[in-house]
């Protein structure tokens, strides 16, 4: 595909499309720091507080991730077809 013809919005960009998965760390560790420089009330522990909150949306995201993978690869084929 030409970039010429890519239209964003309406089609994944060519060439990150296999990698869309990787821009998770990143965006949660960029929401990560500004939640916490808005809502901390003294900046003393800051980046401790960053670390654990990205590892706590990234550690949610894998667990639903594997529910969801469970319930669709084994939970949905054994109910009845009725």
């Amino acid at each position: 595909m030409s970039m010429l013809a890519w239209m964003p919005f309406l089609q994944p960009m060519p060439g990150a499309m296999h990698w869309w998965w990787a821009w998770i760390v990143p965006m949660v560790a960029l929401v990560s720091v500004i939640w916490k420089a808005i809502r901390l009330p003294s900046l003393d522990r800051y980046w401790r507080e960053v670390a654990w909150m990205t590892g706590q949306v990234l550690l949610g995201m894998l667990a639903l991730a594997v529910g969801l993978i469970v319930l669709v690869q084994w939970v949905v084929p054994l109910l009845p077809a009725d």
